[in-house]
């Protein structure tokens, strides 16, 4: 990711903000992105007999609007997990007792001590006094608070204090001590890391190329690596030439500061279940109001994400598909990470950069257009007892790789093909879990129907993307059957079905496979018309085949509906399909993994009903 993208955002958020003071550039927004509320312990401060006396006098709620972006007041800086936030505006959470403690031991205490001449001082060494005095009063309070907070209001809440003093009331950003400190902070956090000093003069910045005044060794945007670790440092592992690395002049860290900062509060989200960042650039690095538009566009974006998440709708994808509406005067690098809480240092997962609106517009809505044509998507799941249409979304890539959907995301976005054989081994993987589960699990287990619809979507998504071949010269060739007698099985539209998804069965073998499955489930249902139970599912190991136990299976379930019908010739028409293209084509399943026959077959065992006229012919099933 070019770290100058991010300053050209931190540049832009200067010139927006030409009102503010500086110390307003360095307060974070607790909650970006939504409202929520401050818990403000109030405090009141006279001169009594010629002495300050604080007194605590209860404890106010306000909301905090992230449209009016009003939570400057707080002046809510986050600190080290160790050394506690740099103001004592905090995240309120259980247990409070220790939360508040905290700010006494630490955060008050770190303040009382940043500059012992400064006339706020008395202030807030009093304010300490008092808070640890009413400590237990104020947490029990708050924990009553707690028991009656929505589940929303207990993860999103801050507690922050408003100070009257001589009937003047004052929010912690009134305070010139909080100011130094908060600007001293965000200034000396670019140099100094767990008290090592990292900087140089008179050196050149990575940032600009230019000669620097001073260049800083910890000023980088965000902590991809932690200095403290030793392989991340040159100069011997001497943290204190960590400059070496990375070195960024003192003029350019405001500009990553608020770039940094306006990423991480407006420019973040899940992508099914992924943290990842955007980062825009302009095509035309000089086009200040196209980065100004893209950086409206995709703020807005993420903005309805995150509140249509609040209301539990599905939106996993709105920003990418607002990215995809748009022409190509932009492009984005995509940044999947993992932060660490605690030192803020981030683990990159995967980074793909210089994605273009175009490519967001084939992946997001022309390819699924496409793919969600199909018939066989067409009322294929049951939601709420209502059938709906099976439609794509990464969420189908997902269901078949979850453990290295991030590396196949990568693939996709980038256009790198894809092994078919890693494809059909987790396709069978979660049929066959699924499978399992069925047979085991007492709560609800997705249909095999369904997981084996959104398989076939899959393939027609990568397919359609051509990360993936299959034959597109393949030509179904209608079986000349000569049987004159009526047939039971639907052969219509079974040519119907194999015509309209030749991506998917796009070769005679994988025809004729697909066809042993639809006369296995034809044998499931007479056995269940006449057993109440279906004792040949035995015979299919879990669907662990090969093409030996295949050719079994089909020669033993032949003689099983000969045994149970008198009139076989019922099935005559799907025998003739499968002579032509199963049992005369055998040497082709050599060419096929045993998981991908496998898929084939249990598409066809799911699918087979479709395929079965309802009348019954000599009172026979």
């Amino acid at each position: 990711m070019q770290d100058k993208a991010i300053a050209a955002i931190g540049e832009w958020q200067l010139e927006k903000n030409k009102d503010l003071e500086p110390v307003d550039l360095y307060i974070e927004n607790m909650f970006p992105g939504k409202d929520y509320q401050m818990l403000l312990l109030v405090f009141e401060i006279n001169i009594t007999n010629g002495e300050l006396v604080c007194n605590y006098k209860g404890i106010d709620i306000e909301k905090v609007s992230a449209e009016k972006e009003d939570y400057r007041k707080y002046a809510y800086r986050k600190g080290s997990a160790r050394g506690g936030d740099i103001t004592p505006t905090t995240k309120i959470s259980t247990p409070v007792k220790t939360k508040i403690s905290g700010i006494c031991n630490t955060t008050l205490k770190n303040i009382s001590s940043f500059n012992k001449k400064h006339n706020d001082i008395k202030y807030f060494n009093l304010l300490n006094i008092t808070l640890i005095q009413k400590l237990e009063e104020i947490t029990n309070y708050i924990d009553e608070l707690f028991a009656n907070f929505t589940k929303d209001e207990t993860v999103s809440s801050g507690l922050s204090f408003k100070i009257i003093i001589n009937e003047e009331t004052n929010y912690i950003r009134d305070f010139e001590l909080i100011k130094e400190v908060i600007i001293s902070s965000g200034a000396t956090s670019n140099y100094i890391h767990s008290g090592t000093e990292s900087k140089t003069k008179n050196k050149i910045s990575s940032l600009s190329g230019q000669l620097s005044d001073e260049v800083f060794g910890f000023a980088a945007p965000y902590k991809y690596s932690s200095p403290d670790k030793p392989g991340f440092i040159s100069g011997f592992f001497n943290k204190k030439y960590n400059w070496r690395n990375y070195p960024i002049g003192s003029n350019e860290t405001l500009s990553l500061e608020l770039g940094r900062k306006f990423i991480q509060q407006n420019l973040t989200g899940y992508f099914y279940g992924n943290e990842y960042m955007i980062v825009p650039h302009p095509i035309i690095k000089t086009k200040s109001n196209d980065l100004e538009l893209v950086i409206k566009l995709l703020k807005t974006a993420f903005d309805d994400e995150r509140q249509s998440k609040e209301l539990k709708k599905r939106s996993e994808d709105r920003v990418q598909k607002t990215i995809a509406q748009e022409k190509n005067y932009f492009y984005v690098d995509m940044l999947f990470y993992k932060e660490d809480k605690k030192t803020g240092a981030i683990s990159i997962n995967l980074m793909i950069e210089e994605l273009l609106p175009s490519r967001f517009r084939q992946l997001f809505i022309d390819t699924p257009a496409i793919v969600n044509q199909g018939r066989i998507f067409k009322n294929a799941i049951t939601i709420k007892k209502e059938l709906q249409n099976l439609t794509f979304s990464f969420q189908i890539i997902k269901v078949f790789f979850e453990k290295t959907f991030l590396e196949i995301v990568h693939k996709i976005f980038i256009g790198t093909p894809i092994s078919k054989d890693l494809i059909f081994t987790n396709i069978i993987a979660i049929i066959r879990k699924n499978y399992n589960a069925s047979k085991t699990a007492d709560g609800w287990v997705e249909p095999l129907n369904w997981t084996v619809k959104k398989a076939i979507m899959l393939l027609n998504y990568l397919q359609e993307l051509n990360i993936i071949n299959y034959n597109q010269n393949y030509k179904y060739m209608e079986p000349e059957i000569t049987q004159k007698k009526e047939s039971r099985f639907f052969l219509e539209g079974f040519n119907e079905f194999v015509k309209e998804n030749n991506s998917f069965l796009d070769s005679d073998i994988k025809v004729g496979i697909f066809s042993v499955g639809v006369l296995t489930r034809f044998l499931f249902d007479i056995q269940y018309q006449s057993l109440k139970n279906t004792p040949f599912e035995n015979k299919l190991r879990g669907y662990k085949l090969n093409p030996e136990l295949l050719m079994q299976v089909y020669t033993e379930a032949l003689d099983k509906i000969q045994k149970y019908q008198k009139s076989f010739f019922i099935y005559n028409d799907l025998r003739e399909i499968i002579n032509k293209n199963f049992v005369l084509k055998t040497p082709d399943l050599a060419k096929m993994t045993n998981n991908e026959l496998s898929f084939y077959f249990v598409a066809g065992l799911e699918m087979g009903k479709q395929f079965k006229k309802e009348k019954q012919i000599d009172n026979q099933y």
